[in-house]
């Protein structure tokens, strides 16, 4: 669907708007009128129109009203947003996307939203840019479709609507107001791309295939990009890695993505580092069969990453953002002949070594090289990981949220700013030394294990055992909201979320790296 722009011809003149229905959005027991004067204006039948009477403006609650077929706006879809009190941009970005999902399924192929609805919500809502961009991004991913794989379409679904057009009563479209739409684009676009990844099956999307689609994407941007495969990564000492992938005929692979723009090659780059796991048997250790269909979302933290990158590229500003990497350790965990057994020692990239107790406590390993990768071939100005990482935080936060570990709060808070922005929850969790002696290991330098009571704290515990002092670092377990089994407005079907890549965009471009 397009994103377009609506405008007035100019002073005194009417408004030339045209659409097959106009979204306007109204609180509870207000008119709906005073929401969007400029609607009534051009469609005079609205104030005779019965279903008017009908609507309240409730939460959730949608009034289809129908005016002459040959008037400029004939269909004016009404969409409670509740009380004004109970307002939140959560709640705004659901009411977009059922709205616009609800046009797709009345075959409507053209959708105006007029920008003076939004300018008369509350100052809560962050002003018309926010609302603008947030719109764009409701109203698109509410249409995903996760058919990539069918051989043959739903010739009875129907078919997505072209665009959807803001309406504006000013002659031109203001700049920020057309950079806030293209942000919305591109964010979206970044987070439907990380959930075709996630929903790909293991069969087709294989570590090397992961890295031929990061290396497809740096080609087509502009970026950086080096792969390692599995006998680099044997020869560069990356043993922790190399240890999860050895019991899968598909190799693992070691993804090295950059976007730096000209002139700061010098700079300390923001290092996002994720899981990809593409598919998660547990290895030697092995998962129950009921539901292991859903590993091959193991790689969210990877999709995340991927999606990112896909976004940055899309922002006509991208040459002036930071220097970004982002780093993917790819690799099967499956049994085998060759597989890591539990009591094996593997040797990371740091030196340090682990002695592996189960092999379902994978993420961890091939995450631990990553971090090392990265402190070793750069000075960072942040390093953030993104990991599928834990049952143990989707048991405490749901999947809802993300679990954020952080030493530094500056860091913490910065992100948990920009995931409020975005709308990718997290919420932090404490990385308490008292914990980590329960990575003692009677072989090697430390286990990768611990008890399952705070199964999550020690993961990132043994994350941090690979953090040099003085490195920024937070991990963010996605476990819950990476990969969810029901649908809502923002995901119409079940799987990959392409959760933390609005993250990431908003972290980048609200400039809070380089004011932490």
């Amino acid at each position: 669907m397009d994103i377009r722009f609506q405008h007035a011809s100019g002073k005194g003149q009417s408004l030339p708007w045209t659409a097959d229905c106009v979204l306007v959005f109204a609180f509870a027991e207000e008119a709906p009128a005073s929401f969007a004067p400029s609607v009534w204006e051009t469609a005079p039948w609205l104030e005779i129109s019965p279903g008017l009477r009908d609507f309240h403006g409730k939460k959730e609650e949608r009034s289809l009203l129908y005016g002459h077929p040959e008037s400029p706006l004939s269909r004016v879809l009404l969409c409670g947003l509740g009380s004004r009190e109970a307002f939140s941009m959560r709640s705004f970005r659901d009411t977009v996307a059922r709205a616009v999902h609800y046009c797709r399924d009345k075959g409507f192929a053209t959708i105006g939203l007029p920008v003076e609805n939004l300018d008369r919500l509350p100052e809560a809502a962050g002003g018309r840019e926010r609302l603008i961009r947030e719109s764009v991004v409701a109203a698109l991913l509410s249409l995903h479709r996760n058919d990539v794989w069918r051989s043959k379409r739903d010739e009875e679904s129907p078919a997505d609507p072209r665009w959807l057009a803001f309406l504006f009563t000013e002659p031109e479209t203001p700049d920020e107001d057309h950079r806030a739409a293209r942000q919305g684009e591109a964010e979206a676009d970044g987070v439907l791309f990380a959930r075709d990844l996630s929903n790909g099956p293991a069969n087709c999307l294989t570590p090397a295939v992961l890295a031929e689609q990061a290396q497809t994407l740096a080609k087509e941007c502009g970026f950086g990009c080096t792969v390692f495969d599995r006998e680099q990564i044997e020869t560069k000492g990356m043993g922790a890695l190399f240890a999860v992938g050895r019991g899968s005929a598909q190799g693992p692979r070691f993804i090295v993505l950059e976007h730096c723009p000209k002139g700061k090659e010098q700079d300390k780059p923001l290092i996002v580092v994720g899981k990809g796991i593409t598919f998660d048997t547990g290895g030697i250790s092995l998962k129950p069969a009921a539901k292991m269909h859903e590993m091959k979302g193991d790689m969210g933290g990877a999709a995340a990453v991927l999606g990112f990158f896909r976004a940055l590229s899309s922002f006509a500003d991208a040459d002036e953002l930071p220097r970004v990497v982002g780093l993917i350790p790819a690799a099967e965990n499956m049994p085998g002949g060759d597989a890591t057994r539990p009591g094996d020692v593997v040797v990371t990239l740091s030196g340090k070594t682990v002695e592996i107790l189960n092999t379902d406590a994978e993420g961890r390993l091939i995450l631990c090289d990553a971090l090392t990768y990265a402190q070793q071939e750069y000075t960072p100005a942040a390093v953030i990981d993104l990991a599928t990482l834990t049952g143990a935080c989707v048991v405490a936060l749901g999947d809802y949220a993300s679990g954020l570990f952080t030493e530094d709060k500056a860091l913490r808070g910065a992100i948990m700013d920009c995931a409020e922005d975005a709308g990718d929850l997290v919420w932090p969790l404490p990385l308490w030394d008292d914990y980590d002696a329960s990575l003692k290991s009677d072989v090697a330098y430390f286990s990768n294990m611990g008890p399952r009571e705070g199964a999550a704290i020690i993961a990132a515990l043994f994350l941090r055992r690979f953090i040099e002092k003085g490195t920024r670092w937070a991990h963010l377990d996605i476990a819950g909201p990476g990969y969810v089994v029901k649908s809502s407005p923002l995901l119409p079907v079940p799987g990959g979320t392409g959760v933390g890549v609005r993250l990431l965009c908003r972290l980048l471009r609200n400039g809070r790296i380089a004011s932490v």
